[in-house]
């Protein structure tokens, strides 16, 4: 058989790495071997010895060029004992099953009936799908940025080898979108005027904690928009729900442990900070808006989205009540993730702060996930001219009604909805 130039390269290289496998091929150290004819005319010969390690040079000045991080055992935030730590960029493989038994909370699907109530009301006339399809069409082609994209896999076509493409990164996409459509709930403040009470914190820090059998799991990471208001959410649940709570089983994910995703650092600290002040007249959490680029998973996203609500909604508890175990008053807070065309609500409720056992009231958690705005379909340019091109599709602005629901929640307008 004859084999072609490829198929001769790769016998020849599998040849070579077999040969150096097997025999274990070695490079001997052999004595130099110095001429007669040199030794007879008297030349000195000196063996090379092992060159003695340099002190590396250090500037005489302050140098950023020259800056060497310090060692992780050298921070001020070191610990022995490390700690779980979930940020933002976290994948929760097991997506809500993992975050419910961590939060030891019970999940709904769905909006909460009080929520659910509220989307009704919202009217979405020609004018909002104007400004809806205005931003979406901002975030996909209207703006300067033009960056390396990453290169595009197929799997349709799997040979086709795909242009260098430059246009708007995914994370910056689903940012635009969300800065369009917070001031796009934020203009109803006309219709509603309890909304001029919201505050829109941008790139809020979180660093909060909780026990989970008895290890601390620390919550920090930099969101995208955080909203508080002067007055907190109403409850999600009633008493009857939370007491109902009691019976129901946490989900079981033996062999493994809930924190198997989570980061084991030993640089933290326990605090709980919510990255503003604790006496503010503003300071009660609303919605947290957190965006993600496409490659992330509706179920991996509400895992995380869970984890976060009760990192803010603990570090509220503390904050409120003290260091206590069965709250007063739950607090409840929102969070809506986003990627440039899908959002995906959570509702949380705080009922105590016990979770390193899975006995007692469990707290309340409500997901809704995978609502598209639209769709967006890559071009095939292996196809005819018609699907060719990429394209947006599918629009659908009874996402925003949900969308506009959460921000309207708390407003004293709605209390008679409710």
């Amino acid at each position: 058989m004859k084999w072609t130039a490829v198929l001769c390269k790769r016998s020849l290289a599998f040849g070579w790495r077999s040969a150096w496998g097997s025999k274990k091929l070695q490079y001997p150290d052999y004595p130099p071997r110095i001429p007669k004819a040199l030794i007879d005319k008297g030349v000195e010969f000196v063996d090379p010895q092992k060159e003695e390690e340099r002190e590396v040079w250090r500037p005489p000045v302050n140098d950023s060029r020259f800056y060497v991080p310090p060692k992780k055992q050298e921070l001020w935030n070191y610990n022995e004992e490390p700690a779980f730590v979930c940020t933002p960029r976290i994948c929760i493989h097991q997506g809500v099953k993992q975050a419910a038994s961590l939060a030891k909370a019970q999940v709904f699907e769905g909006l909460p009936p009080s929520v659910n109530r509220l989307v009704d009301t919202v009217d979405i006339d020609e004018t909002i799908e104007l400004v809806l399809q205005r931003s979406i069409m901002q975030a996909q082609y209207w703006n300067p940025t033009k960056e390396k994209l990453p290169k595009r896999i197929d799997p349709r076509k799997p040979g086709w080898k795909f242009q260098a493409k430059y246009g708007i990164p995914a994370k910056l996409q689903a940012g635009i979108l969300a800065r369009n459509l917070l001031r796009l709930c934020q203009s109803q403040v006309t219709a509603y005027p309890s909304l001029a009470e919201r505050r829109h914190i941008h790139s809020p820090y979180i660093n909060s904690h909780f026990l989970y059998r008895d290890e601390p799991v620390v919550v920090r990471g930099l969101g995208e928009w955080l909203i508080t208001s002067n007055q907190p959410l109403p409850r999600f649940g009633d008493e009857d729900t939370v007491d109902a709570s009691v019976n129901h089983a946490l989900p079981d994910l033996y062999p493994l442990l809930p924190t198997i995703d989570l980061i084991q650092d030993h640089n933290y600290t326990l605090e709980h900070n919510l990255g503003m002040k604790t006496d503010w007249s503003h300071g009660q959490l609303h919605t947290l808006l957190l965006t993600d680029a496409n490659h992330y998973k509706t179920d991996h996203r509400l895992g995380r989205d869970i984890l976060f609500c009760l990192g803010h909604a603990v570090a509220q508890a503390r904050h409120k009540y003290g260091d206590v175990t069965t709250l007063p008053e739950p607090v409840c807070v929102q969070s809506v993730s986003m990627d440039h065309q899908t959002l995906n609500f959570v509702c949380f409720q705080l009922n105590t702060l016990a979770t390193d056992t899975d006995n007692g009231v469990k707290n309340l958690v409500w997901v809704d996930g995978g609502n598209n705005l639209y769709h967006k379909i890559l071009g095939q340019p292996w196809m005819p001219k018609a699907i060719r091109f990429e394209r947006l599709e599918d629009f659908n602005p009874t996402v925003f009604q949900k969308l506009m629901a959460l921000y309207l929640n708390g407003a004293s307008e709605l209390k008679s909805v409710r």
